[in-house]
């Protein structure tokens, strides 16, 4: 596998190529970059030809991207954070005892200095420690609800770009602890995907049946995730 970071002239962008043991052409678009994934022995005249067509499909999800690495979190002090889905002030507050305080509409940071990153690493193990009260009990409930209660090893959390939830084969159960800052139904939707996954590990016709039967209204949930997700993630760290 061969990877090569190009730029053409008849192209408003440039990409990055990868040429490896496939037979197809594929374009992904991530993190505001072009990624080119191709065949070992492609012609050039076919790899631009190819993307040429695709450019107003590019052009559009970077401009998309942008937009929303610009909506992303800022964790500072008199700026807002979702929790449960409802925005709440932070107050930064120098103190030699760090942690977090949720009182009414406010998120008190205590913290010794007003560093970014140590900000967001105390709000950080603080959602953290939420969701592990919060999540890892309704898993257990919804577990026993559809009787797979015995089929559930543990609950695990992990900060992950490409999931907000997984399900293991052997019952683990894996999510994205950032999910906190949405509303609680759409919290509870991924909790019910996720477990659903313990009776059926597929997304078949009855696996979205199980998982109506804890969210009916899943669908509008699982759309509002997919559209709102980017807005809990920070401006500067992925």
């Amino acid at each position: 596998m061969a990877t090569a970071a190009l730029k053409s002239p008849t192209l408003p962008f440039p990409f990055e190529l990868t040429r490896s043991r496939r037979k197809t052409l594929v374009v992904y678009v991530r993190g505001g970059k072009v990624e080119v994934r191709c065949p070992l022995r492609a012609s050039q005249e076919w790899i631009l030809s190819f993307l040429k067509e695709k450019s107003a499909w590019i052009q559009h999800q970077l401009e998309v991207q942008r937009l929303k690495q610009r909506e992303r979190l800022v964790i500072a002090d008199n700026r807002f954070v979702p929790f449960f889905g409802k925005p709440r002030l932070i107050q930064v507050i120098i103190c030699n005892q760090q942690k977090v305080v949720l009182r009414d509409e406010y998120l008190y940071i205590f913290v010794r200095a007003k560093n970014r990153d140590k900000l967001e690493q105390i709000f950080n193990n603080w959602l953290l420690q939420q969701a592990k009260e919060y999540m890892i009990t309704q898993t257990i409930k919804y577990a026993r609800l559809l009787g797979v209660e015995h089929r559930l090893k543990t609950v695990v959390f992990r900060r992950t770009k490409s999931k907000w939830g997984h399900c293991c084969q052997d019952g683990t159960i894996q999510y994205n602890w950032l999910a906190m800052m949405a509303p609680r139904e759409v919290i509870n939707y991924l909790i019910a995907h996720e477990t659903s996954h313990l009776r059926h590990l597929d997304h078949s016709q009855r696996f979205w049946n199980t998982v109506a039967l804890l969210c009916p209204n899943y669908k509008e949930l699982r759309h509002w995730l997919g559209e709102n997700g980017h807005r809990f993630w920070t401006e500067t760290k992925d």
